[in-house]
């Protein structure tokens, strides 16, 4: 499996704040667009309620070369969301 646990809350919950984002926030713009910048704010918010949800998951103390109880693709789900929440600061910067 690509995910162990609650892994697979890493795609969850940016596609949630995204969403949510939209919904009570709507745009003027075309009908079923979203701006890059909804995008980029929901899916860093989402990724960011992530990191802290796994490291409250992943706090169990493991044995050296164990592997972590919540991981997405055998990455600990925290640090798989950390990389999002860069994604999304790198892009947002540079555009």
């Amino acid at each position: 499996m690509i995910y162990r646990g609650w892994g697979f809350m890493t795609l969850v919950t940016p596609i949630a704040g995204i969403l949510l984002l939209a919904y009570f926030f709507p745009h003027d713009g075309p009908k079923g667009n979203i701006p890059l910048q909804q995008v980029l704010l929901g899916g860093g918010i989402g990724a960011a309620v992530n990191v802290l949800l796994g490291l409250w998951l992943n706090r169990v103390p493991r044995q050296k070369g164990e592997a972590a109880p919540h991981h997405f693709f055998f990455v600990p789900m925290q640090w798989a969301a950390l990389i999002l929440v860069a994604v999304c600061v790198v892009t947002a910067v540079l555009r």
